[in-house]
């Protein structure tokens, strides 16, 4: 590599090549070491925010080219100064300042005895000819205390005093850009400049200004520049750390420069009562956190501390790929896990990880992306009434009517409506226990014989014919009057419905495969994937976190002892919270009694209807935030004492500030590093068993050929009309005959038999 020497005429000639380290061949070097221009006592400017010091500095490195190679560094290093040398030094600058006598602006106005100078014939003027002299002589005056603090500057009792180097290198392609770059740098180091100032040494004659470049000088330079080594080009080079604080200050929200590295803001490090996560069941893992020690580590929170937790923040920063880490996490924990992902693509980056043995009979699918007559479909009768008992027929009244009205907006305007629909799936669902007690668990409705019990009166006949008088004096009564406009409003609905093969599928079967209590009995990992289903989205969303809360309710008749912790994350929370009629604020304000938990990820938090918002931060025991924009920023801000929302506003993808519950009690916010899924299952990743998972999975929730589910269907309305003709009113039950036309599914079995 060449050095750089300058003629007097300011060009650049090229010596002999020497090798200069970490400098490629082919580029010019120019050098500076700038050391304080007056005595060191004297100060450099007062630090300032407004205008930053670093905004000149980062403008003046904003014009190297780095495509090119070019290089600029500015180094500061800083030795502390010990105590016993600054009191030395403040002993020897008192003395001086003693001696000197009274000065005006740092100059003396006295030259020594009563001389005639222009500055004593000042001092006379000032003070008056026959000033009082004092006992120590003619001209002597004691000194001011003002003279005194001018004497010892900036070495005030209890200053804290640095040793300073300060080192310029910049490389270029040619030695006019290496140096124009350097003098840039000096010039933004003015900044500082105040009573003192910092100046380049080196020769100077003319313009001839070769600064550390000199070939006595450039070796040294080198050296330090290289090892670090701290041996200032002039003695005592001291400074108390307010004089260069700005350069050594992250960059403030003054300095709006592009090129710069900034903190993200100022957020406390990880508690350090904050367990490591490797593995143990108790703890679920947040990601990488840095201690107040500077240790890295994978932390975590226990498990018992989380309830309810909020993951906020732009699409893209992390936060399903942090949810899909904690899902797994607690799956191989053995407790109950469900991830309810609207897009399926979370479900599909997290499968093969659990293709392991040990969870194969406790994993669950349910994929409405599959439409095809031979793909395999789970299904679920939300009118069923296996293992219900009869007086919880109004909980199904209550999820599937309230499901319909909220996805499709009816409001209280619809009142007809509703009516119609709340005394359907009444009857439906009284029908399907009655067909039960009669041992054809086979036949009981689905959510698509509410329009044949509608529309078909001879069908509905039958059926009121074998149901109480209660149950059908509606029909009987009222349905007679009721205006054509408002049963249109029900039947238009579930025909939409019915045009998705995927949810016909999924919800045209009598028997349930998917059965959330029985998830949740047997802590079973289930993938919720309602994609595909075009318009009906929001409704077949609604029915399933309907069920959640009702199925969580129900656990209030079991013993606390044997309630098993359900874990659920819902991705898109607010693609799903519009068609909830508040029933996720439920879930949040009741559910935590009955080991329910619960988190919720969406990129807008203000989005979610206020009565989910308020419930998700008002019961939230972890808080994961990352980018955001200003309105989203500023409210999740106040939820984290000392997190400016400027903060949350720059963080870098993949990185959250979380606070959470550790030990019953409120972490301050914390920096956290998002993990991925590939880095901590990376022994579990196992594509090549995803087969035999699915056929654990056929298994685990009786999986069926779409074609054969929706073939059955069409057969149901007679199946059940075929029998309830058989079937004498209010006789006790008896079994189908031989000739029946019946769709038969085998019993649900415990995920862990072989059905």
């Amino acid at each position: 590599m060449s050095a750089v020497v300058l003629s007097k005429q300011g060009q650049a000639a090229v010596p002999e090549a020497t090798p200069v380290p970490g400098v490629s061949r082919g580029l010019y070097v120019a050098r500076a070491e700038l050391v304080l221009a007056r005595a060191d006592h004297w100060p450099l400017g007062k630090p300032v925010l407004d205008p930053d010091p670093l905004e000149q500095v980062a403008a003046a490195f904003a014009e190297v080219r780095t495509e090119d190679g070019e290089e600029a560094e500015l180094i500061v290093d800083l030795l502390p100064v010990p105590g016993p040398a600054v009191a030395r030094r403040r002993r020897r600058l008192l003395a001086r300042a003693s001696r000197r006598g009274p000065t005006a602006f740092g100059e003396e106005l006295t030259v020594g005895g009563s001389g005639g100078s222009v500055l004593s014939q000042v001092w006379d003027v000032l003070n008056g000819p026959s000033g009082k002299r004092t006992s120590g002589g003619a001209g002597a005056r004691l000194p001011r205390q003002s003279d005194l603090s001018d004497g010892i500057g900036k070495f005030a009792p209890g200053a804290q005093v640095f040793a300073l180097q300060v080192l310029v290198r910049c490389t270029a392609r040619h030695p006019a850009r290496a140096r124009a770059r350097l003098h840039q740098v000096m010039a933004a180091l003015q900044a500082l400049r105040g009573q003192n100032a910092l100046v380049p040494v080196g020769p100077r004659l003319g313009g001839w200004r070769p600064y550390s470049d000199v070939w006595w000088r450039r070796r040294a330079f080198d050296r330090r520049f290289a090892r670090g080594d701290f041996a200032p080009a002039r003695r005592r080079q001291w400074v108390t750390w307010q004089e260069v604080a700005a350069l050594l200050k992250p960059p403030s929200r003054h300095c709006t420069a592009q090129n710069i590295t900034r903190t993200g803001g100022v957020v406390s490090p990880a508690p350090a009562g904050l367990p490591t996560w490797t593995g143990q069941k108790d703890v679920l893992p947040l990601g990488y956190v840095t201690g107040a020690d500077g240790r890295r580590r994978l932390g975590g929170a226990y498990a018992k501390d989380v309830l309810f937790g909020s993951s906020l923040g732009k699409s893209g920063f992390g936060k399903t790929e942090l949810a899909l880490v904690q899902f797994a996490a607690r799956a191989y924990a053995e407790d109950g896990a469900l991830l309810f992902d609207p897009h399926r693509t979370a479900w599909l980056r997290i499968k093969p990880y659990l293709a392991h043995p040990v969870l194969a009979d406790r994993i669950w699918e349910v994929d409405l992306s599959r439409a095809r007559d031979e793909d395999l479909m789970s299904c679920w009768n939300p009118l069923s009434m296996e293992g219900r008992r009869l007086d919880e027929v109004q909980e199904i009244v209550g999820a599937v009517v309230g499901a319909i009205s909220s996805a499709h907006s009816w409001g209280e305007r619809a009142t007809r409506a509703r009516t119609i629909l709340s005394n359907a799936v009444r009857t439906l669902a009284e029908l399907s226990h009655l067909l039960i007690q009669d041992g054809h668990p086979e036949l009981q409705p689905t959510v698509f014989q509410i329009s044949t019990l509608l529309e078909d009166e001879d069908w509905r006949k039958a059926v009121l014919a074998h149901l109480p008088q209660a149950t059908g004096r509606y029909w009987t009564r009222s349905f007679a009057n009721v205006e054509p406009n408002a049963m249109n409003t029900v039947t238009n609905v579930l025909y939409r419905f019915s045009s998705s093969r995927s949810l016909r599928a999924f919800l045209g079967s009598p028997r349930s495969g998917y059965d959330l209590r029985r998830a949740m009995a047997t802590s079973a990992v289930v993938g919720l994937c309602p994609s595909g289903t075009g318009e009906s989205d929001e409704l077949i969303c609604a029915l399933l976190l309907f069920d959640l809360f009702r199925e969580g309710m129900a656990r209030a008749s079991l013993p606390a002892d044997q309630l098993h912790t359900m874990w659920s994350w819902v991705d898109e929370l607010t693609s799903v919270d519009g068609a909830s009629h508040g029933y996720i604020a439920k879930i949040l304000e009741q559910l935590r009694k009955y080991e329910l938990r619960f988190v919720g990820m969406t990129q807008m938090v203000m989005r979610l209807s206020d009565t989910t918002r308020q419930a998700l931060m008002q019961n939230q025991s972890w808080l994961s935030a990352t980018g955001a924009d200003a309105d989203e920023a500023a409210f999740v801000a106040k939820r984290m004492p000392g997190i400016d929302p400027a903060t949350i506003q720059q963080i870098d993808r993949y990185c959250y500030i979380q606070s959470v519950q550790l030990h019953g009690k409120r972490t301050a916010p914390f920096r956290v590093e998002g993990v991925a899924v590939d880095d901590v299952f990376a022994d579990y990743y196992n594509p090549d068993g995803l087969e035999a998972l699915d056929k654990a999975i056929d298994a685990n929730v009786q999986r069926r050929p779409v074609g054969d589910i929706l073939a059955g269907l069409d057969r149901l309305d007679d199946a059940i009309l075929a029998h309830l003709t058989r079937r004498p009113s209010g006789g006790t039950p008896r079994p189908a005959g031989s000739g029946d036309v019946v769709h038969r599914l085998p019993r649900p079995t415990h995920p862990t038999q072989k059905g």
